[in-house]
């Protein structure tokens, strides 16, 4: 060891630490489909991620009943889904749906909060357009990146979205991405019918959900919408 390197200082604490990138991915995923999964990774991807944590809402027994899958099941289909994710990047928590009480996403993100991290929130368009309404969106604009993921190819709504991204960076100082991808033409409930009238998930459902569907014989009377 030289002399040189004896005078060098320590790094400090700030040098060696760094700012963790965390996603929250909410939804009923019921069933998870080949679409959310996509958006999972281009969430991943776009944003630069460290860990992006799949958040299934919590439902209340008479709408699982309907829907034909407990929140036990959701939660297994979820990590059947990210069962290869070989980055180890996805992760799925039942945080909401362990917790008791009403769940808004003000609780979750809170949950999820650390000194160390910087969250983002994943939205699609519809969510986007209300969130100044949500239960304490000040909040939820302060501990959250919100991150808008466009599914549709509706470019009328260009405008619309611009004002709200103004309005909402004016209003609560807020920090928002917005990523824009292709459609992918798949939702829960044709995913539902699809099920209950016998039709082909090839391409659609991972496998492994496929088969867990199709074992435990989830969705076979399904009527219900997300």
């Amino acid at each position: 060891m030289s002399d040189n390197d004896l005078t060098k200082p320590d790094p400090s604490p700030r040098q060696l630490s760094r700012t963790e990138r965390i996603g929250i991915y909410g939804g009923t995923f019921s069933p998870v489909h080949s679409g959310h999964i996509r958006a999972a990774n281009c969430f991943l991807d776009c944003v630069g991620l460290d860990r992006l944590y799949m958040v299934p809402t919590a439902l209340p027994p008479h709408k699982a009943a309907v829907d034909g899958a407990s929140d036990a099941d959701r939660l297994e289909m979820l990590r059947l889904a990210i069962a290869d994710d070989r980055a180890g990047k996805l992760e799925v928590s039942d945080w909401e749906i362990s917790r008791q009480g009403k769940s808004y996403t003000i609780y979750t993100l809170e949950h999820f909060t650390k000194p160390e991290r910087e969250l983002y929130m994943l939205v699609g368009t519809d969510m986007f357009l209300t969130l100044d309404k949500w239960y304490r969106a000040a909040d939820i604009f302060r501990l959250a990146t919100i991150t808008l993921m466009r599914r549709e190819n509706d470019r009328s709504l260009d405008a619309v979205i611009d004002e709200c991204r103004r309005r909402y960076a004016e209003d609560f100082g807020a920090r928002i991405v917005v990523i824009d991808r292709a459609p992918f033409e798949v939702s829960s409930t044709e995913l539902r019918r699809r099920i209950s009238s016998g039709d082909s998930l090839e391409g659609l459902i991972p496998d492994p959900v496929a088969g867990y569907i199709k074992k435990n014989r989830l969705y076979t009377n399904s009527k219900s919408r997300i």
